[in-house]
Parts: structure tokens; sequence; C-alpha cells
């Protein structure tokens, strides 16, 4: 798992990062919130096939399956504000308060499922 929030870290998740399509969705990310200053306000999370739900739990401080508000046994919500589907890979966009911050989640659709499931 990569946590992208500088330029430092950008570029070693970019060399570390293999798959041209995760590769595309970072440049891509990165560009629009530098080009709308708001790279500060920025996390970008590259989940990777290898990543259990709880390196997810502890980098991210909740689980994948119930989300920041959810709790075990609760009717699942989903918790993103916008989800698309990039060939084998998911984009998921969080926001945080009124301030701007918005966390963006790579991830393979194989992960997504075994982890958040279909919603």
């Amino acid at each position: 798992m990569h946590l992208i929030y500088d330029d430092a870290t950008l570029a070693a998740a970019l060399a570390a990062t293999c798959d041209d399509t995760s590769r595309t969705l970072i440049e891509r990310i990165a560009h629009d919130a530098k080009a709308s200053d708001l790279w500060e306000l920025t996390c970008i999370v590259l989940v990777e096939q290898n990543d259990t739900a709880q390196v997810f739990g502890g980098v991210l401080g909740f689980p994948p399956s119930t989300g920041p508000l959810g709790g075990e046994g609760e009717q699942f919500e989903p918790y993103w504000c916008w989800k698309e589907r990039h060939g084998e890979w998911i984009e998921l966009m969080m926001t945080a308060g009124n301030s701007g911050f918005a966390w963006f989640m790579v991830m393979p659709e194989r992960w997504f499922m075994t982890h958040i499931g279909g919603a």
C-alpha cells in the first residue's frame, strides 16, 4: 500500500508501480489536484492486490468492509462519494469535512470485491 501526499511520496509510488492503469490514474489525480491548487489537501491511497484488510485498517484507521462510520453487523452503506471502474481497477473518492480534503483510493477490482463488496 502506498500513501501519496506530496511530490516525494508520489515519485516513490510511481517508481514502485508496474501497472499502467494504476500509474495513469495516480498521475491524473495528482495532476488535477495540483492544477486545482488542492494538492496539499489530497491523499492518494494505492491499494495493491496483496494488501490485507488489516493493513488497510492500520493505514486508514477503519476496516474496508464497514468504512469510517459503520460497524460490524450493520447494513452496509457505501462510504465513498464517488466510484469509477477503470478496466480492472477501481477508483474511489472520499471527502472529509468542508475544507476540500479528499482521499482518492485506487485498488484492483478483485481487492475491492473481496474486501469491500459489490456496492
